[in-house]
């Protein structure tokens, strides 16, 4: 039997049999791909690794990765994720959500987890929108935005996450952009190595 510290996993290894369901053209298929690859540049063996989400378009995202994975409640996905590291220091713990998943129903332990500075990398697909339930504001949309909900525009000014984060002293903060799939995987990457928590907004239209 090979010993697990001497594999070389490719970036199939990370790939489950279920193919990903977005739109087509929706960023999150780059933040997949930057997952997959800063994964690889890791070499972690899948099963040392867990992925937690909530609920969206984005926090599908575990379901396309042969890791663990833990699809949660909405805005619930900080608190599962707090568990799991707690509970096996050992695992890396990656979470994966939207920015109305992370700034709204999830805002309070957003700032709770910034507070605990576990070693947990967090990376935030932002697209400014509810895309699951056809398109609201999110807290990130910019003020006269206009939705179906707001067809004169949304009137309240946006929430910036990275003053948030850096507000709620997060120790890693960082933004990234989908369309970059290569430099977003070496920012997953350096929020992987940061000791402590690490919140990557990422770009994702």
């Amino acid at each position: 039997m090979a010993d697990t510290a001497t594999l070389q996993f490719t970036v199939d290894d990370y790939k489950s049999s279920e193919k990903p369901t977005w739109c087509p053209g929706c960023g999150d298929f780059g933040v997949l791909n930057a997952l997959y690859h800063a994964m690889r540049e890791k070499n972690y063996n899948p099963k040392d690794v867990v992925l937690v989400s909530g609920i969206g378009c984005s926090s599908r995202l575990p379901f396309f990765v042969a890791t663990y994975g833990f699809h949660g409640v909405h805005g619930r996905a900080m608190p599962i994720a707090t568990g799991v590291k707690v509970a096996r220091p050992d695992l890396h713990v990656l979470v994966l959500g939207g920015d109305g998943d992370a700034f709204a129903i999830g805002g309070g332990h957003f700032m709770h987890a910034a507070r605990r500075n576990l070693n947990v990398t967090y990376v935030i697909m932002d697209n400014q929108t509810y895309g699951l339930t056809k398109g609201q504001a999110s807290p990130t949309a910019q003020r006269g935005y206009v939705h179906k909900a707001a067809p004169k525009g949304t009137l309240e000014e946006p929430v910036n996450p990275l003053l948030l984060a850096m507000a709620c002293g997060a120790s890693f903060v960082a933004r990234g952009f989908s369309g970059q799939p290569k430099d977003l995987a070496q920012l997953i990457l350096a929020g992987i190595e940061h000791q402590g928590l690490a919140i990557i907004d990422t770009y994702s239209p």
